[in-house]
């Protein structure tokens, strides 16, 4: 197995500072991310592989394991030796956490942020797993020195077995009016995932076999997050959005355009209308999870807008309409 020196990785010496790590990083990600180089089987091997080194380097923990045991075993390999039976004595330590499945949402929402999501583990484990089984095989520095055979054997075990694993996965709610496809990387792999209408908050989706594992994955699970924008709130099948409507059609009355969560829709606005006003659009809500002939309503309540900056004129417009007032 070939020994991967993270620092040259990066491009970054060995005394690099966190900042200096990250930046760099983040610039040679943008360099190589597989949206910018379409098909390009090199550039998404060297994506991989510069997140592999960024996992590594930007965790004190893990860096300092690296560049103690990761200069050690690249000697010991060049011995000849087998891996097996390195010296873990020195690096014992108790487990932590299992391996992590790292999710990208740039796709979700179509921006270009390097962000990630961790979803959480049922099995045990070491939180450097991915970090070890890249350089030894799966072998597990952690169990000590004295029960290394046991703890090979219950490693390369564990390698095979299949984990299941959970991610929060946000979901905007104009996408649930209808089945919407959506893409992610998991584990950098893109991956194509069908939102179903009407789903609702807290439910799973589940990815046969992009869960953890050696061999054999375990299935991948995405909770559902709903995200409601600003001045839209879901209750059931019935969707409830204020919007803004201008004083003079409100006294007036006539059409208004309103922007709802499925476009825009022309509204009938009578005269006189009140602040507050409740306008109903039946069957224009959401559609039930798993029966989309069953659809709830959408109901705009108006926000009425009072002018701002008036000119001489139109203070005087208003005195005017004002002592018309009092004279009834």
């Amino acid at each position: 197995m070939e020994y991967k020196d993270y620092y040259k990785i990066l491009g970054v010496p060995r005394d690099a500072s966190q900042d200096e790590i990250k930046k760099k990083y983040r610039k040679q990600a943008a360099k190589f991310h597989p949206d910018k180089n379409p098909g390009n089987k090199r550039a998404e091997a060297k994506f991989k592989e510069i997140g592999e080194a960024y996992e590594v380097l930007k965790d004190p923990e893990k860096r300092k394991l690296f560049d103690q045991v990761g200069s050690d075993w690249k000697q010991y390999r060049q011995a000849g030796a087998n891996p097996n039976d390195f010296n873990w004595g020195q690096y014992a330590r108790q487990g932590g956490q299992g391996q992590r499945v790292h999710i990208n949402m740039d796709d979700i929402f179509g921006g270009g942020a390097a962000g990630s999501h961790q979803g959480r583990s049922s099995g045990g484990g070491s939180p450097f797993s991915s970090f070890f089984e890249t350089l030894f095989g799966g072998a597990d520095p952690f169990a000590g020195s004295q029960q290394q055979s046991r703890q090979h054997r219950t490693a390369t075990r564990r390698s095979a077995s299949a984990r299941d694993s959970e991610a929060e996965i946000p979901v905007q709610l104009k996408d649930l009016f209808e089945d919407t496809e959506k893409q992610l990387r998991v584990n950098g792999e893109r991956v194509k995932i069908k939102i179903p209408a009407g789903i609702e908050e807290g439910k799973r989706l589940k990815l046969k076999g992009k869960g953890e594992g050696g061999q054999v994955k375990g299935d991948l699970y995405l909770k559902i997050k709903i995200v409601d924008p600003d001045g839209v709130e879901r209750k059931g099948l019935n969707i409830y959005q204020t919007f803004p409507l201008d004083l003079y059609t409100a006294v007036l009355g006539g059409q208004f355009t309103a922007q709802t969560l499925q476009g825009k829709i022309k509204l009938n606005i009578p005269p006189e209308t009140p602040n507050g006003k409740v306008f109903r659009l039946t069957g224009r809500g959401l559609p039930e999870f798993k029966k989309p002939e069953k659809r709830g309503d959408y109901y705009l309540k108006a926000e009425i807008e009072l002018p701002e900056k008036l000119n001489a004129k139109e203070r005087e417009l208003f005195r005017k309409l004002a002592y018309e007032r009092d004279l009834k």
